[in-house]
């Protein structure tokens, strides 16, 4: 059965690629959206936090999504590291807050200088994003009580300032002021707005505010629920707690992952479309199967009647044309598969995303392929068993 398919697509090479041509367009675009997709979405579940979607973010003034793209539309001075505290003592579906603050100090050390991305934030910051350390320690509420100037260096910004060894216990300078190293983070990557996590420093909150900005407010505060379940009453406990203590809503309470949700809903229209596209391939696919099967069953009339006249019963004669259509759009779903495994492999390899190998993408493209393999085989099989061995035999 297979050598005579064989035998058959050495004859007609180029009838036979172009058949499997679509099916190979249609498993490769639909393994490699769906498997960029779900890579996509273990990077953002590393990027929110090992709580995924359940991290809240607490926002001076007014936040929405309008257009796919986050919006900040107004902004009050007024989010206070007291406010932090609050939500932590009397939030009960609270189990960790992270008050953060933004600052740009010049970046500097032995005479070189670099760009980094300098956050003030608590000791549960490590907790609510899911990061770990590659040596040292991260920050503690001694550091944050006694606006203690130590730092937490990115993977990127230790080793350009010191190179491949461990920088603990070295002094980095913002501005002028030398702060100690106490800890160096893992590689993270980028994350989903395209900020490189590594070029990232962390300071302790209070040294952030009282010592480089000198200011009494913050830029936000990171909330994490005791559980998946508790995000909704945690998140009105907060709403209820900030409203009593500033006496007006100049505050917004967000879900982290709707505050990156832009490039989501973007990967998520464009997988739709891809998979739109697959399946348009697909169809492509079965008709030039289906094609080039009945064509083959004009071309080996003899080959069938031959078998008919000795015995072969028309069950056998069936099969033998539904199983190589089948075979035929496995071969072109094997090539899809490979080239998207590959290709989602390289970028997750480049973009630093979690490792994803897409098993089941390419296995649900497999069963597809079969499937249609099956489809666009039976009226070949049927249009086989429609012809007289005697008729066959006495033409030819």
């Amino acid at each position: 059965m297979v050598g005579a398919l064989l035998s058959y697509a050495r004859e007609n090479k180029k009838r036979f690629l172009l058949s499997l041509i679509g099916i190979s367009i249609g498993v490769f675009v639909l393994t490699l959206m769906l498997g960029i997709t779900n890579a996509m979405k273990l990077k953002l579940e590393k990027v929110i936090g090992k709580m995924g979607s359940y991290v809240l973010v607490v926002l001076p003034g007014e936040v929405k999504n309008l257009g796919g793209r986050t919006i900040q539309l107004s902004f009050y001075p007024t989010l206070t590291l007291d406010d932090a505290k609050a939500i932590k003592e009397k939030c009960p579906d609270v189990l960790a807050v992270s008050p953060f603050k933004k600052v740009s100090p010049n970046v500097h050390y032995d005479g070189k200088s670099i760009s980094a991305s300098v956050r003030g934030v608590s000791p549960d910051y490590i907790r609510i994003s899911g990061y770990s350390l590659l040596c040292g320690r991260f920050l503690t509420n001694s550091d944050v009580e006694n606006i203690s100037e130590v730092a937490v260096l990115g993977y990127n910004v230790a080793k350009k300032l010191y190179g491949e060894t461990c920088p603990v216990g070295k002094t980095v300078y913002l501005f002028n002021a030398p702060y100690r190293i106490v800890g160096v983070m893992e590689r993270i990557g980028t994350d989903l707005s395209g900020e490189n996590l590594d070029d990232r420093i962390y300071i302790p909150i209070t040294s952030a505010v009282k010592r480089i900005s000198n200011v009494d407010y913050i830029d936000g505060i990171y909330v994490l629920p005791v559980s998946p379940q508790a995000f909704k009453p945690a998140k009105e406990e907060i709403y209820s707690l900030l409203l009593k203590r500033h006496g007006k809503r100049d505050f917004s309470v967000n879900s982290y992952a709707d505050l990156v949700n832009t490039q989501k809903q973007a990967m998520e229209i464009f997988t739709k479309l891809s998979v739109v596209v697959s399946f348009i391939s697909f169809g492509v696919g079965a008709l030039g199967i289906l094609a080039v099967m009945t064509l083959s069953v004009y071309e080996r009339l003899v080959e069938i009647g031959v078998r008919r006249a000795f015995g072969a019963p028309r069950r056998s004669i069936f099969l033998q044309f539904l199983t190589e259509s089948a075979l035929l759009s496995l071969v072109g779903a094997s090539a899809g598969v490979f080239l998207s495994v590959l290709i989602v492999f390289l970028i997750s390899t480049v973009a630093r995303w979690p490792l994803y190998v897409p098993i089941k993408e390419a296995l649900f493209s497999f069963t597809l392929s079969f499937l249609i393999g099956l489809l666009s085989g039976i009226y070949p099989a049927v249009r086989a068993l429609s012809f007289e061995p005697k008729e066959i035999l006495r033409e030819e």
